[in-house]
């Protein structure tokens, strides 16, 4: 079977004829050492948007710098700005990042006042979402079976107001206060969402679609998330269902106190679902407790690349987490969804999944753990 058969396969809830391992296509430089990975049956995920979004009566202005760039929003109200840093080489490498892969940082949000909120609800009255499929038809059509195209949104209402609109501290502090003012902008978002972003990532070529997320407990608790993520993924399955789409988001965090929640939501694939030492949620529970959903499953970081090459202990680390997910079924794993991996490191990952083959049982983890020695 080729990369995209095998991921097919645990997206239709049958069993290939082994795991199905890919890496991020922006976080994987190419060359030779990524060719022969790929050679050995390493996939590629794309992320590529199906929409274009605009704003009517709202003058968007740029201000370049050597390493930032400010952003002005200026409304008939008022005028909002951002503030971005970035490395080397943004907008001359890919995908929105430096040299290095790094998408730009916020420095300065754009609600820095209570009295922002007021603007900001006017740039939101005036976002508006179109089709454009051609970034998704045409990566599909070169990938053959090499990879999966997945089509990708953006965050959802409140994670927006957190990740890209409010500094955290704000956030927390006005979602106590002022509660009213950041539901109410969540309310106008979620509403342009259902009526035009999502029937369009449904109308969309990918059959997997991602929405967003970036979860993390520690930043969501769960009566917020049950209170403001699981409705909106609950009409955006519902739209995507109806189409015969799964509903994709990133969680990629520390989910041990939303594992229950996540149950209970209408999301298909747990997409970056992180393992300890990084994660909190072991994924022999991950899968007990998520029976009915499909986990795509982040290598961490501090195994797969903060050590440097240590194709070693990337190794071991491989083969016990395979140990515990027996027999293998509703599994993809993926190098990582955050960082460029070791080369090193990434050789030795494709010489354990090569060997993966299901379904997975007390045998093949011992003869993989033997071939580590």
């Amino acid at each position: 079977m080729n990369p995209i058969e095998r991921m097919q396969a645990v997206l239709h809830h049958k069993t290939p004829d082994r795991l199905p391992f890919f890496h991020v296509d922006h976080h994987l430089p190419r060359g030779e050492k990524e060719r022969t990975a790929r050679d050995r049956g390493m996939g590629i995920i794309c992320y590529r948007p199906c929409y274009l979004e605009s704003l009517s009566n709202v003058e968007v202005v740029m201000r370049p710098g050597r390493d930032c760039f400010v952003r002005e929003y200026v409304t008939p109200i008022g005028t909002l700005s951002e503030k971005l840093v970035h490395g080397p080489g943004y907008g001359l490498a890919g995908y929105d990042r430096d040299w290095r892969g790094i998408v730009p940082r916020r420095k300065e949000f754009l609600v820095k006042k209570p009295e922002d909120y007021r603007v900001l609800e006017c740039i939101v009255e005036n976002v508006h979402y179109e089709p454009y499929y051609y970034p998704i038809e045409d990566q599909i059509e070169r990938m053959g079976g090499d990879g999966i195209v997945v089509a990708d949104l953006p965050y959802e209402p409140m994670e927006r107001l957190l990740i890209e609109w409010v500094e955290w501290r704000r956030f927390y502090t006005d979602l106590r206060k002022n509660t009213s003012l950041l539901e109410g902008i969540c309310s106008i978002l979620q509403d342009r969402y259902e009526k035009e972003l999502f029937p369009i990532a449904a109308n969309s070529p990918s059959e997997v679609i991602r929405y967003s997320g970036n979860l993390d407990s520690f930043l969501v608790s769960p009566p917020m998330f049950e209170h403001g993520y699981a409705p909106s993924y609950a009409k955006c399955a519902e739209i995507m269902h109806a189409n015969d789409k799964l509903l994709n988001v990133h969680m990629d965090g520390r989910l041990r106190l939303l594992a229950k929640s996540i149950a209970e939501s209408r999301v298909d694939i747990v997409e970056a679902f992180t393992p300890p030492p990084m994660g909190d949620l072991p994924m022999d529970e991950a899968l007990r407790l998520w029976s009915n959903k499909i986990i795509w499953v982040n290598l961490p970081s501090s195994i797969s690349t903060l050590m440097g090459p240590s194709p070693y202990s990337m190794k071991r680390y491989l083969v016990e987490l395979l140990e515990l997910m027996i027999p293998g079924e509703r599994v993809a794993i993926v190098a990582s969804t955050e960082n460029r991996v070791p080369e090193e490191n990434l050789e030795a990952m494709v010489e354990v999944m090569q060997q993966a083959t299901l379904p997975l049982s007390k045998e093949t983890i011992d003869k993989l753990r033997a071939s580590c020695e």
